[in-house]
Parts: structure tokens; C-alpha cells; sequence
């Protein structure tokens, strides 16, 4: 028995697609009806990627629209695209990434799709997408698809009629396959699409929705279908939605204000202020000339915003299609903005072309040329406001010596409490030019009005007065800056220098003072006070407005314990450790109440670690050794002195060295030794050694002995260590060895002490040799000498002599320095001189003998107090 005609399946129709070519070669008559035999129906498997309309939610039948993509060259194969299309449907990629591959696959710009639409899932049309297959052209040309259908077959067209029948019928199950049937075959037909919106429309008007902008999509043209699925949209709440179908209205007919304004309307409540504006932009530059009025309210509209927004490039495009497409609508206040546009983007040529064309003002140019300007006037009727900016532009232009004689028709005729500002920008044109004097004609009659006699006027007063070199009135001027805007930096440094100059250094240093508790610090003008400061001569004030500026890009040091934590090579690592240390205290990290200083470039660091160098020569002249040490210190917490950090750890070595703080100097010292050969430095790790407190340099020299490239400082270092803890053999071993392979007499004379020392022991057997041998040694000592430090050996000869009781000796050597003629070292330096030292010894001598007037008689001879 047969089934009836409703629980009957809809095969697949199989089309033979016929090109036009074919059609003509045919001899039949297209439109002669004639019987056909019937189509032979073939299974067709079942597509399991199709979904099922019944259950898509809508958020994969969601629809983000693009541009229409018609007519392009394909550049994805079949299989790409179907790879693509399946990764989308898995939730592998995005709608926006499948889009965005797919359009570059096509050829279409990514950039073209209007901004604001959301980012939603593929549509149905384009989740069952099928492809047509490639057409190979000739050799010379790149394959190009065929152009996606919009047009049913003739079969296909009487199956969506049965459809369409069959959804009349209420038969909404069956022409639903029918539909999906249709879009299978040709995926870019909209009619199908159209039907199933109507199917679900009173069920599901959400998935309605979905399949009427699917079928938007796939045809339009009709501007007046993207605006029903506009308000639709708004009505289920998708605001961004209906963004983008205005949109898409606006692409099929561009030319229609409603929808731009309605597209606004929605921009602006989202906030999207860019897109409202670059919406209105391509209004005006879609309208054509018989669309004056809307071209000249909207432009004037875009070139208030793009001017508060300072986009003077797009205000100017706006305010150019005004002048370019309704010339005759033009009016002063239109020419007035222009001008003013003009003039701020210092295109004065264009300016005065505007002026000389849409008013009365009169420019005559010397034989046509265009270039120089011969005569100009000001008619009486133009208004103030063009009158200025006329004069401002001949300024500008350099037509100083035309400009001056209409002057008058500003100062004589207008009043500055009305124009003044005008006045205003017409002495700023005069200085960019450095016409001081004739911008003072402008500014003298601000400064004397009630309503313009403001900072910023008294500012440009000052200035042009100094460009007068009338320092007396500058400093009157900047006076009055600093009274009515205190916060004007600028204006106080000026100030201050003018206060220099006239040699009023406490009112310069007083005007550039600022309160860290109640104020902003502008790191620039705390800079120049304390460089004041040092001038003249306020140290204590001076060391304290350097630590304020210092602690901008520095850490404040709480205590002495901190100090553990800044030893570290890197200035990250010593940061880091200082936080670490805070937080174990349970301390905040950053200090309460901190000064806040100004964002400022200036000073740059060479000039601020400068001052930083001065500051620490201050704290040492000053002997306040504490304070030179914190102010080190704190430097080595600073980023900015990062590239400074060697300079910075040696002077806090020094700083450490000067408060005898042999604690943290050994810490600093040790990092710089330990890889570098310099003898400075070992030098100042000799000077820590002998003043610290513990051994810690014990263990560090004989770890360093441990290593293959030792040199000879470490030697001489672990001798010395030796040799005052009283261990002399070694110290005397060392200083063997290390003179066996380079005599110096340095070693000569330490080889001596080493002797007298061990001879002087208590319970030493072999005096009389010991002696013998470190006197053979200081006769070495005396011999590489030389003769020009006679005078040093005969001392440290006499001080060993002394030291072992053998006065008459001694005496004898304190009188070859006294009597003995100075070398051109000493006299060149009269610290090496060592008289006085050796007059001193030998007064001692004496009065232990008794002899006081002897005695006497060397002090007043060479030590005078």
C-alpha cells in the first residue's frame, strides 16, 4: 500500500546545472512546453554533520555578519575549508577565528567589517556550507572559484514552492527537510532561510530571528530588511546586534541619515565614541552636494568633538568637505572655526586663502604670483574675531612689516576687556617671531584690564619683558605669577634666576621652596633649590633638600639593619632582600606619608648623581660621617643609579671606612677584591682589616688562597695578618718568598719589623743575630730607596732602634733626618716631610736622659704649635 504524500521522505534531487553556452548550442524552444520523462531518484547516504533544526540552540545559528563576499577569488581548497568549517562546529575554533581564516582564504580584508559587532557563533548557512568545484583557467591566470549562486535552479525553485505549500498547509515538519534539502544543495540561497524564519516564528522567535539574519546576510541589498532585524534585535535586547545590522543597512544605502543617527544613537550608549564619530565621517563623506544642510550640521558637530578630542586631522577632513561640497552655505561662523582649525595646525597659507575668499578682507599679491603680498587691508565690517586671525596669519607667514600698520584696527577699535584673548593670540604670534616689543602693544592693555589680568597674560608679559631685556618689569611680572598661580613651577624658576641676578640669593632659594607634606614635588625646581643651597654656602639645608630628592627613586633606611640587605651585586637582589627583611619584621614596605614627586625627565642622572658626589663631599667636609654613610647607602637602592652602582659601592667602602664601621666596609670590600687586581683596593681592604673587630677576613684570605691565580697583594695580606696576630715565622716565610721573586723595598722593610719584633720577644735566645739580620735588611731597604727618600729610611732605621733600646743609635739616625736636605718630593708635598716626627722622638731621648733643655731646644726649633 502506498504511503501517503505527508509520511513520505524527500529524496534528494540531483540537478544538472547547464552554462549558458550549452543552453544556445540546444535546439529546442525554452519556452515550449514539452513532456519529460521522470527524474531517476537515487539514495542518497545520510550527511551526519547535518544538524537537525529541531534541536540548534541558537547560539549555533547565532549570526555575526560580515561584508558580502561575492565575486572574490577563492584561495583555500575545498578540503580547507571543510577542515575549517568541522573545527568550528567542534568548538575547536572561535567564530571570529573561523571567520577570520576563511576571509583571508577569500581574499577579503578583516579591517572592512564595521566595528561593534559581537562575537557569536557561525549561522546555519554557513555551518552546512558545501563548495562548488574549482574551474581551471588558463595557465597565465590564478583558479578562481565560481561565484556563490544566489539563485535557485528551476527543480529547486519548485521545491521551495512545495515548501512554502507545504508551511501554508501547516505541514511545518516536512517543509522544514524541504528547506534544509535546498540548503544543502545551494547554501547561499536565501530563500529557504526566509521560510524557516517564518517557520519559527510564533514557536521561537529567537531562532526566527537567527534564520532572518542569515537570509539578510545572504542577500543585502534590502536596507529596509536590516532595519526590521534592527529593531527586532533591540526588542530581544542584543543592542549589539542591531549595531551591526544598522551596519549593514548603512552599507546597502549609505546615503540614508536616519540610520547613521540611529546607529549613533546606540554608539554613543555603549560608549563606543570612536565608531560614532568615524560613523558620522563616512556620513558626510557619502552625501553629496544637494545634501548641504546634513553635511553642514553633521561636520560642524565632528569638528567640535575631534577638537575636544584633539584629532585636528579629522576635524579638518570634516570641516573640508563642508567648504568642498555646499561652498554656498558657508557662513563667518563656519569660516571662523576653519580659520581657527587652520591656524592651531600652523597651515597658514590655507588659512589666508580661506580668509581673501570668504570675506572682505583685502590681500593684494605683486604680479600675480600668489606668493608675496604686496597690500592688505581690514575692512571696517569684518568681524574682531577674522579681524585677529587675519593678523595672526600675516605674522605668521612673516608679513610682520604689512601687519603693523593694522594693528590699530585692534587696539584703537576693540575693546581688550571684551577681545581680549584675541589681543592674547595675536602678541603669542608676535613672540614666536621674537617681536617682543610689538607684542607688548598687545599685553600692556591685558594687564591693566579687570577681566585679563590673569596669570597666563602676566606670563607672556614677563617673557616678552626679559626678550626686551627689561629685567626690572620681568621681575615684577613673574611677581605677580607666582602670586596668582603658586603652583606654576616654570614661572618660579624664572623667578628665581631673575632674584640671581639681581643678587638676591635668600628670595631665590625661598621662592623655589615646597611642602612635601601638602604639595607635589616637581623634581626639577627641589633640584635647582638645592643646587642654590650649595652656593651659597647652606650645607646642612643642602644635604637635607638632596635626601628629599634623592628619595624619589631611592629607599628610606629605617635602621642600621638594613644596611645587611644592600651589599648585593644587583640592585634587584638588594631590593628584593630589603622587602624580605621588612616583611619578617611584620614592617610595611613602603613608608607612610612618602613625598609625591611629579612625573619630570628633569634632572637627567648625570646632573642628580653629580649632586649626589656633592653631597657626600659636604657630609665628609662636614665630618658627619653617619649621614655620608646613610646617604650612601640609600643610593644603592636607587634604579635610576643603576648603571652607576661600581661608583656608588667604592664611595660607600670610603663611607663605611670614615665612620669605622669595619663591619659592612669588609662586606663591600670582599666583593670588590675578590676578582680584580687593583691596589687601591687592596689597599682599602688592608686599611678595614686593621680596624675590624672580628676574623672574618681570616677565613675569606685563606679561601682566596686556595685558588690557582693568587697574587701577590693576597701574600702580602695573609703576612701582614700574620705578623700582628704574632705568628712571625709565617709572616716571615711570606714575606721571604714573595721578596725571593720580586725584591721591593717595601718587603725589605717588612722583612726588618719581622725581626725586630721576634726580637724582642721575652724569651728569644737569638737576639744578637735577630738584630744583625733585620738590620742587614734595613740597610737593603735604605739602598732601594734611593737617595731622594733618604730621609724616610733614616726615620724608620731610627724608629727600630729606638724600639730596641739602642737610643745613642737612634739619636744619631733622628739627627740624619733633621740635619739631612729635603728631596724635591718632599718639597713638593710638605706632608712627607717627617722633621717634626723625628724632632719629637728625639726630644722624648732626651728627656729620659734627663737633658730637658736639649730637649726643649729641638721642639722649639722644629715644632711650632
Amino acid at each position: 500500500m502506498e504511503k501517503n504524500l505527508d509520511e513520505m521522505e524527500i529524496a534528494p534531487v540531483i540537478i544538472e546545472e547547464l552554462e549558458e553556452g550549452q543552453m544556445v548550442d540546444m535546439d529546442v524552444d525554452i519556452d515550449e512546453f514539452v513532456e519529460a520523462s521522470a527524474l531517476e531518484i537515487h539514495e542518497v547516504e545520510t550527511i551526519e554533520e547535518l544538524p537537525d533544526p529541531a534541536v540548534m540552540t541558537h547560539a549555533d545559528i547565532d549570526l555575526e555578519l560580515s561584508e558580502e563576499d561575492e565575486g572574490l577569488d577563492s584561495v583555500l581548497s575545498p578540503e580547507e575549508e571543510d577542515k575549517l568549517t568541522k573545527q568550528f562546529l567542534n568548538g575547536e575554533l572561535t567564530f571570529t577565528e573561523y571567520s577570520s581564516r576563511m576571509d583571508h582564504g577569500i581574499g577579503l580584508d578583516p579591517d572592512s567589517v564595521e566595528p561593534g559587532t559581537s562575537r557569536e557563533k557561525q549561522s546555519t548557512a554557513d555551518a552546512i556550507v558545501t563548495h562548488e568545484p574549482d574551474v581551471q583557467e588558463e595557465p597565465q591566470k590564478r583558479s578562481k572559484s565560481k561565484k556563490r549562486k544566489r539563485n535557485l535552479p528551476l527543480a529547486l525553485k519548485g521545491l521551495m514552492g512545495e515548501a512554502n505549500l507545504r508551511y501554508a498547509r501547516g505541514e511545518t515538519e516536512l517543509a522544514t527537510k524541504m528547506c534544509m534539502e535546498i540548503i544543502r544543495q545551494v547554501p547561499s540561497a536565501p530563500e529557504p532561510f526566509h521560510t524557516l524564519a517564518m517557520i519559527y516564528e510564533t514557536e521561537d522567535p529567537e531562532k526566527s530571528l537567527q534564520f532572518s539574519l542569515i537570509a539578510a546576510h545572504l542577500s543585502p541589498k534590502d536596507a529596509d530588511q536590516w532595519t526590521r532585524l534592527a529593531n527586532l534585535s533591540m526588542d530581544s535586547g542584543n543592542t549589539k546586534q542591531a549595531v551591526t545590522c544598522l551596519t549593514k543597512a548603512i552599507q546597502a544605502n549609505p546615503k540614508d541619515v536616519s540610520l547613521y543617527e540611529a546607529r549613533a544613537r546606540l554608539q554613543e550608549h555603549f560608549g563606543e565614541k570612536k565608531a560614532f564619530l568615524k560613523g558620522y565621517l563616512k556620513l558626510i563623506h557619502q552625501l553629496g552636494p544637494e545634501d548641504g544642510e546634513d553635511i553642514l550640521t553633521y561636520g560642524k558637530m565632528l569638528t567640535q568633538r575631534f577638537i575636544q578630542d584633539s584629532c585636528y586631522d579629522q576635524a579638518l577632513d570634516a570641516m573640508d568637505q563642508i567648504f568642498t561640497k555646499c561652498p554656498k552655505l558657508v557662513t563667518l561662523e563656519e569660516v571662523n572655526i576653519m580659520t581657527e582649525l587652520l591656524i592651531t595646525m600652523k597651515k597658514f597659507g590655507k588659512c589666508l586663502n580661506i580668509l581673501k575668499e570668504y570675506t572682505t578682507l583685502f590681500v593684494k599679491y605683486q604680479d600675480n604670483s600668489q606668493e608675496i603680498i604686496e597690500v592688505c587691508e581690514i575692512p571696517d565690517e569684518v568681524v574682531v574675531d577674522l579681524k585677529a586671525k587675519f593678523l595672526v596669519t600675516l605674522v605668521e607667514l612673516g608679513y610682520i612689516d604689512k601687519a603693523e600698520p593694522l594693528f590699530p584696527k585692534l587696539l584703537d577699535e576693540e575693546d581688550p576687556e571684551v577681545s581680549g584673548d584675541l589681543f592674547l593670540d595675536v602678541a603669542e604670534a608676535l613672540m614666536t617671531k621674537k617681536e617682543y616689543r610689538k607684542s607688548l602693544k598687545f599685553l600692556e592693555p591685558l594687564v591693566n584690564s579687570q577681566n585679563y589680568s590673569l596669570a597666563a597674560v602676566w606670563l607672556r608679559y614677563a617673557e616678552s619683558s626679559v626678550g626686551c631685556r627689561d629685567l626690572k618689569k620681568a621681575l615684577l611680572a613673574y611677581e605677580i605669577v607666582a602670586k596668582l598661580s603658586p603652583q606654576h613651577m616654570e614661572a618660579k624658576l624664572q623667578l628665581s634666576t631673575l632674584y640671581k641676578v639681581f643678587g638676591l640669593h635668600q628670595r631665590a632659594i625661598d621662592v623655589l621652596q615646597q611642602d612635601p607634606n601638602s604639595e607635589v614635588l616637581d623634581p626639577d625646581v627641589l633640584y635647582r633649590r638645592t643646587i642654590l643651597l650649595l652656593k651659597s654656602n647652606k650645607l646642612e639645608e643642602f644635604l637635607r633638600s638632596g635626601i628629599l630628592l634623592l628619595s624619589r627613586h631611592c629607599v628610606n633606611l629605617r635602621n642600621k639593619e638594613e644596611m645587611s640587605s644592600l651589599t648585593r651585586p644587583r640592585v634587584y637582589h638588594r631590593l628584593e632582600k630589603l622587602h624580605l627583611h621588612r616583611l619578617s619584621r611584620g614592617q610595611p614596605l613602603t613608608d607612610e606619608n612618602c613625598p609625591t614627586f611629579l612625573k619630570n625627565t628633569r634632572p637627567n642622572v648625570e646632573d642628580e648623581f653629580n649632586l649626589f658626589l656633592r653631597m657626600c663631599r659636604v657630609a665628609c667636609e662636614l665630618k658627619k660621617y653617619g649621614v655620608l654613610q646613610r646617604i650612601c647607602f640609600t643610593a644603592l637602592t636607587s634604579k635610576r643609579f643603576e648603571p652607576k652602582t661600581p661608583h656608588i659601592i667604592y664611595v660607600s667602602l670610603l663611607s663605611c671606612i670614615y665612620n669605622n664601621d669595619s663591619y659592612y666596609a669588609f662586606n663591600l670590600a670582599r666583593d670588590l677584591v675578590r676578582d680584580r687586581k687593583n691596589e687601591n683596593l687592596w689597599n682599602l681592604l688592608n686599611i678595614v682589616i686593621q680596624r675590624a673587630d672580628d676574623t672574618r677576613h681570616n677565613r675569606f684570605i685563606m679561601r682566596l688562597l686556595g685558588r690557582e691565580d693568587i697574587f701577590n697583594y693576597l701574600h702580602v695580606l695573609h703576612a701582614n695578618n700574620c705578623l700582628v696576630s704574632g705568628t712571625y715565622k709565617y709572616a716571615l716565610n711570606d714575606y721571604v718568598s714573595l721578596f725571593k721573586d720580586g725584591p721591593s723595598a717595601m718587603l725589605a722593610l717588612l722583612i726588618a719589623v719581622t725581626f725586630v719584633q721576634m726580637s724582642c720577644q721575652k724569651f728569644s735566645g737569638k737576639k744578637p743575630r735577630l738584630v744583625t739580620q733585620a738590620f742587614a735588611f734595613f740597610k737593603k731597604y735604605r739602598d732601594m730607596r734611593g737617595k731622594d727618600m733618604r730621609q724616610e729610611s733614616n726615620y724608620n732605621i731610627a724608629r727600630a732602634l729606638h724600639q730596641l733600646g739602642l737610643v745613642a743609635s737612634a739619636a744619631q739616625f733622628y739627627k740624619l733626618v733633621l740635619e739631612g736636605e729635603r728631596s724635591d718630593i718632599i718639597r713638593d708635598n710638605e706632608k712627607l716631610d717627617l722633621k717634626r716626627e723625628a724632632a719629637f722622638n728625639l726630644h722624648l731621648i732626651y728627656m729620659n736622659s734627663g737633658n730637658t733643655e736639649l730637649a726643649r731646644i729641638y721642639l722649639e726649633a722644629f715644632i711650632v704649635v
